[in-house]
């Protein structure tokens, strides 16, 4: 599947997303495990990053994309994980 974007901010989303779950979630070692998975779901690629540091507050999570909002059609959100953490889901829609 392709998605439609800007490949410089693409490359950036992905690697801001992967070294702040290093970075801040790696458990208290900072060397716990960050997982990154990529999905097909209907006509939208799903990008998730997850780790298993202290998470972000519900009351955060919102805000947390505050300044990186565009209308690109797609969408972020950060979730708890189950144990601690963080889950990180970008869903963008197919190129058409």
């Amino acid at each position: 599947m392709t998605v439609s974007g800007d490949r410089t901010l693409l490359r950036r989303l992905v690697r801001n997303l992967v070294e702040n779950a290093r970075r801040y979630g790696g458990g208290e070692d900072g060397r716990g495990p960050v997982t990154v998975s990529v999905a097909q779901e209907s006509n939208s690629a799903v990008l998730e990053v997850s780790d298993h540091g202290p998470g972000v507050p519900e009351a955060e999570r919102q805000r947390i994309f505050e300044p990186f909002y565009h209308l690109a059609g797609g969408d972020a959100v950060c979730l708890a994980t189950e144990g601690g953490g963080s889950r990180f889901r970008v869903e963008l829609p197919a190129a058409l």
